[in-house]
């Protein structure tokens, strides 16, 4: 299976040490399940483009500083992504971030914690 990892930010600073981006962190976990996944990363937040869902065989879109609340200049086109992969029937798995983007792009509300 080959996963593209939709990076839409990068670890804390206190992190970057260890782990300077979220591909790596998730590439590490994932092939310790299965060594012969593959992986390829969209970096989003530097202006990459996303691919089309209909070509992927599974998506893992990363963490972030930013909210799903937040305008930010890339969040539109990735909430159209999220929709259009869920269309697909592509699998698809956010976390924390990601997380809320898929539930937000799928009808879901994610709220500022007052």
């Amino acid at each position: 299976m080959k996963v593209t990892i939709i990076e839409t930010g990068k670890p804390p600073p206190t992190l970057r040490d260890d782990w300077p981006g979220y591909p790596a962190m998730f590439t590490k976990l994932l092939r310790a399940a299965d060594g012969d996944m593959k992986f390829d990363t969209i970096d989003l937040v530097s202006g990459a483009s996303l691919p089309d869902p209909s070509k992927l065989e599974a998506v893992l879109v990363t963490g972030s500083r930013a909210g799903v609340y937040d305008d930010e200049p890339w969040m539109a086109a990735l909430m159209d992504f999220i929709r259009w992969t869920a269309a697909e029937n592509v699998p698809q798995i956010g976390v924390c971030f990601g997380h809320q983007a898929v539930a937000q792009a799928l009808g879901g509300q994610v709220i500022k914690s007052p």
